[in-house]
């Protein structure tokens, strides 16, 4: 008998790096503006994006559903925003993509998970991070591709649980939408680690203070990584940055505020280098190409690419949050702040509104 999938909770309020939602549209958004046709692009990316339909479906105890964009809760209205797009980035725990599908079951897991929510009328981009630790409910498929199951585990092995391209994303997609109280993703693209090093070193190397919670000396390459020292990291410096970990409760926690630190000073490494000569652009494309897979037409990205260039950005990211503890097999497993995460939901993704005028008879 078919087993029923459960309706889980969308949450929201940021082992291995994804690539950052600016660069990935400003290379995408070269390749495009080659085409002759970009205007007749331009406009079929905003029509499919600006579509207003991806507000969250479901809704915490407590929490009134008034409409399909509006919600009460603690006593305050909200709305959700129009013409949001959110994307979902996934960073894959493999040194590349997949030639062809693979058997369901592979162990490429998704070790970074970002959420992209642009704000299109606002001009404003925000980034929300996932621990790969978030302990959510995943869809499990049988051999043929058919969900059989849902298992209550780790978010990582929902992409490990697909064919290592398109169902992966799929499966993770459908597993954060769920974490997300049914927060519908307008985009997804995933980033195969064996690109980090060759991204790292087309932007010149990314120069980071190292932090103090990996002994990053102890292992082959890191020779030079002492805490507290300014270490412009080289591509295989820049893997090792952002995979190592300690296998306790505390060490994926600690691994992101690298791959956070990391990836921030990519972006700016990284828009710098264009900005100052715009040919440059063409190898980090290349660098990046064969290791990047995204369901993003070539209108959306182009779409993205012209939008992004004037949003503004706080320069940081948002997480969600929640407990860690050691579960099962050693494994560390994120029990999420529910409170925390639709309060998260409600800033990004919602404005305050009025109470609506009450009509007498």
């Amino acid at each position: 008998m078919e087993q029923e999938k459960q309706e889980a909770p969308v949450q929201g309020k940021k082992k291995r790096l994804s690539t950052p939602l600016l660069i990935f549209i400003i290379l995408m958004a070269v390749t495009a503006v080659l085409c002759t046709i970009v205007a007749g692009i331009w406009l079929h990316g905003r029509s499919s994006l600006r579509n207003g339909g991806s507000a969250p479906t479901v809704t915490p105890g407590g929490t009134e559903q008034l409409d399909s964009y509006t919600v009460l809760h603690d006593g305050k209205y909200y709305r959700y925003k129009e013409h949001m797009v959110n994307l979902l980035l996934i960073g894959v725990d493999s040194d590349n993509k997949p030639a062809a599908p693979l058997p369901y079951g592979s162990d490429n897991q998704a070790d970074v998970i970002l959420v992209a929510a642009l704000d299109t009328d606002a001009n404003k981009m925000t980034l929300i991070s996932v621990s790969r630790d978030t302990m959510c409910d995943i869809g499990v498929p049988d051999d043929t591709g058919e969900i059989s199951g849902v298992a209550h585990t780790q978010l990582a092995l929902s992409f490990s649980n697909g064919d290592g391209l398109y169902e992966s994303c799929r499966l993770c997609r459908e597993a954060v939408s769920q974490l997300f109280y049914g927060l519908q993703f307008d985009g997804c693209a995933a980033f195969y680690m064996g690109g980090i090093g060759r991204l790292n070193d087309a932007v010149g190397g990314v120069t980071v203070n190292v932090l103090d919670d990996y002994p990053f000396t102890n292992v082959p390459g890191g020779w030079n990584m002492y805490p507290g020292q300014n270490v412009t990291l080289t591509g295989q410096q820049a893997r090792l940055y952002i995979q190592a970990r300690r296998g306790d409760a505390t060490g994926n926690e600690d691994r992101m505020q690298r791959q956070k630190q990391y990836m921030l000073a990519l972006i700016g490494q990284a828009k710098a280098r264009v900005a100052s000569s715009p040919a440059s652009v063409l190898p980090l494309y290349n660098a990046v190409s064969d290791y990047v897979l995204t369901d993003l037409d070539l209108g959306k990205l182009t779409y993205l690419a012209t939008q992004a260039a004037g949003m503004s950005f706080s320069g940081d990211m948002l997480r969600v949050t929640g407990q860690a503890a050691l579960g099962d097999g050693n494994r560390v497993e994120l029990t999420v702040d529910q409170e925390a995460l639709y309060d998260l939901i409600l800033d990004v993704f919602y404005d305050e509104i009025p109470a609506p005028a009450q009509t007498g008879e």
